[in-house]
């Protein structure tokens, strides 16, 4: 994705392949719509026909009926507390809680004040679940995420350092997993994308006391199964469960 929030046809051309004059006829055409916006001198950006669109597909993701299920599985597998969390574009990006399976645990277990789980929750700076997304968000809303403010409530294991932030999502895009330990004080957790093609709509993670999840295989076999099946229903796909719980 380009820097900044206008461009000239040249540049989109250049990144795209395309050439101009087919760049430049998709601009036109878009203007109709309100996708796109013109800028004078002859630049564009994307307009609230843009929002509309992702919004209305944003709608069409799994709601809570078809995701509780799928959580209540992950959360008997692995004895831990399942959520979903969906990508946010209000006030900058973020993530919004849609649904969890609890299992023995509630929110209060995880010792946080009502601000400061917000907080906490809402950013995709602190927690397997925020990087996890993170990691599949272009550069320039990566950059968006960093400049927000840091969530006073987490943990002794967030990742602070903005560069050590970013040197994690490569690893994370390439595992197909995130892990955090101590980012929420005395939890750990694993995530998995829910995707959409290859836009991330999501994620999936499960919580647990560190002193219980010293082991990894089973939570993250079991997250990555549980966010697989989320992205087929987001998809309008069907397939078995590919894990048992």
């Amino acid at each position: 994705m380009l820097p900044g929030a206008d461009h000239g046809p040249s540049e989109l051309a250049a990144v795209t392949g395309l050439n101009i004059t087919v760049v430049y006829r998709i601009l036109q055409s878009g203007i109709a719509t309100s996708i796109f916006l013109r800028v004078p001198p002859g630049r564009y950006r994307l307009g609230p026909g843009a929002a509309r669109i992702g919004i209305q597909a944003m709608a069409a993701t799994p709601d809570v009926a078809v995701a509780r299920p799928v959580l209540e599985r992950l959360s008997r597998a692995v004895d831990g507390f399942a959520l979903l969390w969906v990508l946010s574009p209000y006030g900058g990006p973020r993530k919004a809680y849609v649904a969890s399976a609890p299992g023995r645990y509630d929110f209060e277990s995880l010792g946080l004040g009502i601000t400061d789980l917000m907080e906490v929750g809402q950013s995709l700076r602190v927690g397997a679940s925020g990087r996890v997304i993170a990691a599949h968000l272009p550069p320039s809303l990566v950059s968006a995420v960093l400049e927000q403010p840091f969530p006073a409530g987490a943990g002794t294991g967030a990742v602070r350092d903005a560069a050590a932030y970013t040197a994690t999502l490569a690893e994370i895009r390439k595992a197909g997993h995130a892990v955090s330990r101590e980012e929420v004080t005395g939890w750990s957790a694993v995530a998995a994308p829910v995707m959409w093609g290859d836009a991330v709509c999501g994620a999936v993670s499960v919580l647990k006391p560190s002193s219980l999840m010293e082991d990894l295989a089973l939570p993250v076999a079991a997250t990555t199964a549980a966010a697989e099946r989320l992205t087929l229903l987001a998809s309008g796909e069907s397939a078995p469960y590919p894990l048992a719980g």
